[in-house]
């Protein structure tokens, strides 16, 4: 099933206003409505906020472009007149706010997913329950501006949680919930470390687990590794019983937060106030879609720089990076910002963030059914990716790889060998090499057995067969000054003319030298007897006879090895021999065959996407430009980017969607056609039509 695919949408009454206890609510029915992707606004109310303009919100939420509210309903603070004991109702409100804004909403065809933080509890409750409340390692409870921390094992979280879920989800029609703050904080908002609950409830319930004693943060790794499995056990038990509640009132509540388990959207933040490598939203939402292709993701742009500097926005050009990251690879648009946009006191970044807003609605036909038309995939392995969105030390290599592809104009993919199809891929690239496991061997040497095309970068991985399974004759260790020679020939092999004028390439780390295997064709040379000091001794001694690049034939397929880390040589020194080694192999060695090529500068990353009946296709490009050190400006227009796509289908109309104008376009070749996108501004998408 496609993750895509649009609902049939059938409209119910909604009924409002009446008696709290006799009200019978019927929502919009829309099965699963979430995996169509929703363009979020969150605008996260404070208690002051209950006297805004309520019409003025509806508008402005129109106006931004957004479908979808993430709109404080409970928990610390109830926006409705809540009947629950210990459940704290905004003294600002008068009347209902919850009540007033939902049916404006709904009438102006807009979701509202409501907002629960049951973290903390006002003071004039709390001490009462002195059972449901977090102890620090001091044996302190933390009050922070009256609020008081909760624990997770406590009867406020436990209980009262779900009386006021009920409560909420049965009075008003909420497509969906949301929770804040969820697990086990040990910190308070000043970023203050008060460790490891000591509760009672925890200690009872650890030991049950495990019959050890509580630690603190700075206990025995043993004990933390196992506090860390408590914990996660805790918080899956959580969830699951919010799923059982939340579904049992109605099926399609969307459940929306931090974690994968049990819900139906992640949400994610891309919270760092200044700028990191571009592509690093575009790396969330493949790990995401890679290892949970039965939910959506919602990469939540804040617009603030901190939570410490919540009233401050972050530059605006960042807010284009973030959410056409999300918009090209199949996720919700999310932006959050504090309080509503009428009241923000700094709006700089409003109209970058809502003008994809705004593109996403304009263009719905094109964008929202569609999947990746990627062919090339970036193998992640499992031993050290495994439920993580951020890669360890050992990660450099992949970034590289992200670097250099995206560089390249290469669209790609994440691939879980475990979890993805690899069918629709005509290569995979895999850094790290040397952590593929034997069982994703077997999986590699039956996709290149059966056509694909595969490119190693670093160890041989064990019980892989493709190349020959050749010994590992030395490791050479990381040392200085060791490069490899580029000859006339490789140059001739690789096909790429801008290595003319590298004669060598530099090495850093572990480069690994394996053994000849009937069959493989070598290329490069390891130069290792180099001196680098005085000037005057600066020069080349030798060059081996040991192989930089081994290429072979495996079935109807082809593998390759780049036997060093090529993707973490490039993230550390930008020397362009590397890309081009890399693509070079990728596309004249292995002969990918790649159906898109665009050649633009550097600074413009590309994604390809197409409806999955065949009607359309889709280029989308993305201009980095604007990017100073940590600084994100608005982009500098890009000019005369040339788009080659290969395709046997007739072509009904290219035309761009930020303008709708048609664009130039040649057959350059039976089936081939070359497209001029004369110029891009901060995005764009070029759509190809077929008849």
């Amino acid at each position: 099933m496609n993750r895509y695919s649009l609902h049939c949408t059938v409209i119910t009454g909604i009924l409002l206003l009446a008696p709290r206890s006799l009200q019978a609510v019927e929502a919009a029915e829309e099965p699963d409505w979430w995996m169509t992707p929703q363009r979020l606004l969150q605008t996260n109310l404070r208690e002051i906020d209950a006297t805004m303009d309520t019409d003025q919100y509806v508008r402005e939420v129109q106006d931004f472009g957004a479908n979808v509210v993430l709109f404080n309903v409970g928990g610390i603070v109830a926006n409705y007149p809540s009947e629950l004991q210990n459940h704290w109702v905004n003294t600002h409100m008068q009347g209902d706010l919850v009540g007033t804004v939902l049916p404006k909403l709904h009438a102006a065809g807009i979701k509202m997913i409501g907002r629960f933080d049951f973290s903390k509890l006002n003071e004039k409750y709390a001490y009462a329950h002195p059972e449901w409340l977090y102890v620090s390692e001091k044996g302190e409870n933390v009050n922070y501006n009256g609020q008081v921390h909760t624990c997770l094992m406590g009867g406020y979280q436990q209980d009262t949680m779900f009386k006021i879920l009920e409560e909420a989800c049965t009075r008003y029609p909420l497509d969906g919930v949301f929770f804040n703050m969820i697990g086990f904080p040990t910190r308070d908002y000043s970023r203050v470390l008060h460790g490891v609950c000591q509760c009672g409830n925890c200690k009872r319930s650890f030991k049950e687990f495990c019959g050890m004693e509580l630690p603190k943060h700075d206990g025995d790794p043993a004990v933390l590794a196992k506090l860390e499995e408590w914990r996660k056990l805790q918080i899956d038990n959580q969830f699951q019983r919010v799923r059982e509640t939340i579904k049992s009132i109605r099926d399609n509540i969307a459940i929306l937060t931090y974690t994968e388990k049990h819900v139906d959207i992640k949400r994610q933040e891309s919270s760092h106030p200044t700028g990191q490598e571009p592509w690093r939203d575009a790396h969330r939402v493949h790990w995401f879609f890679a290892n949970f292709p039965d939910k959506q993701l919602a990469m939540a742009s804040n617009h603030f720089h901190e939570m410490i500097f919540r009233h401050s926005g972050v530059a605006p050009g960042l807010h284009y990076r973030r959410n056409w990251q999300s918009l090209v690879n199949g996720a919700w648009l999310d932006f959050y910002c504090l309080g509503p946009l009428q009241r923000l006191e700094d709006r700089a970044g409003l109209k970058t963030a809502s003008e994809v807003y705004r593109f996403h609605a304009a263009n719905e036909d094109w964008l929202l059914d569609t999947e990746s038309a990627a062919e090339v995939g970036v193998v992640v392995p499992s031993r050290e990716w495994v439920n993580r969105d951020q890669p360890s030390g050992t990660g450099d290599d992949y970034w590289g790889w992200v670097q250099l592809l995206s560089e390249n104009q290469v669209p790609f993919d994440m691939v879980v060998l475990s979890k993805t199809d690899l069918k629709q891929y005509k290569a995979l690239v895999v850094p790290e090499s040397g952590m593929i496991v034997p069982q994703e061997s077997r999986v590699l040497d039956a996709w290149v057995k059966s056509g694909g095309k595969l490119l190693l970068s670093g160890k041989m991985p064990g019980g892989l067969t493709c190349l020959g399974n050749p010994a590992l004759e030395k490791t050479w260790p990381q040392r200085h000054s060791m490069y490899l020679r580029i000859r006339p020939e490789d140059k001739a092999k690789l096909a790429e003319a801008d290595l003319e004028d590298y004669d060598l390439s530099h090495l850093r780390g572990d480069f690994f030298q394996y053994a000849s295997v009937k069959g493989n064709t070598p290329l490069l040379k390891l130069v290792h007897d180099v001196t680098y000091g005085p000037p005057e001794k600066c020069y080349i001694h030798s060059i081996s006879d040991i192989p930089g690049l081994w290429v072979g034939e495996f079935g109807l397929g082809k593998a390759a090895i780049l036997p060093f880390h090529v993707g973490a040589m490039y993230k550390e020194w930008g020397n362009q021999s590397h890309p081009l080694l890399a693509i070079g192999t990728l596309d004249k060695l292995l002969h990918a065959g790649r159906r898109l090529n665009v050649d633009t500068s550097p600074l413009v990353q590309v994604s390809h996407r197409r409806d999955p009946e065949g009607a359309f296709e889709w280029i989308g490009l993305q201009n980095h430009s604007g990017q100073v050190l940590n600084v994100v400006h608005n982009p500098i227009p890009v000019g005369h980017i040339r788009i080659q796509l290969r395709t046997d289908k007739p072509i009904k109309r290219i035309r761009s969607l930020t303008d709708g104008n048609e664009l130039a376009q040649r057959q350059i070749a039976p089936g081939h056609v070359e497209i001029v996108l004369p110029r891009l501004e901060a995005f764009e998408v070029v759509l190809v039509e077929f008849d």
